[in-house]
């Protein structure tokens, strides 16, 4: 399920309960950049640019299990989603239906 996450555009719409975000600047149904922005504004980092953000990033270091010490870099914010029930592409269930009509002939 983890691989089935994709990466929200900034401008496509979300909807989540509202009790779900009691803490956070938001209603119901709202823009994804909304959202960060919300969060950023909850986490104290209002000065920081939207490009910087989720974007650009912002400069920081990282202690990774993998690495021996601090690594520097950048970090930046998405928002990413992954549905309930998979997707069937029409393409996909189209071909399996020829498949089947041809099995049966």
């Amino acid at each position: 399920m983890e691989n089935a996450f994709e990466r929200l555009n900034h401008d496509e719409v979300v909807y989540v309960e509202p009790e779900n975000f009691n803490n956070l600047d938001v209603s119901g149904t709202f823009k994804v950049h909304d959202l960060i922005s919300a969060i950023k504004k909850y986490l104290g980092a209002e000065g920081t640019t939207e490009e910087n953000l989720y974007g650009k990033g912002l400069d920081c270091e990282v202690l990774k299990f993998s690495a021996e010490g601090w690594t520097k870099g950048k970090v930046r914010l998405s928002l990413e989603f992954c549905p309930d029930e998979p997707e069937f592409p029409l393409a996909e269930i189209y071909q399996q239906f020829e498949q089947m009509q041809s099995n049966n002939s």
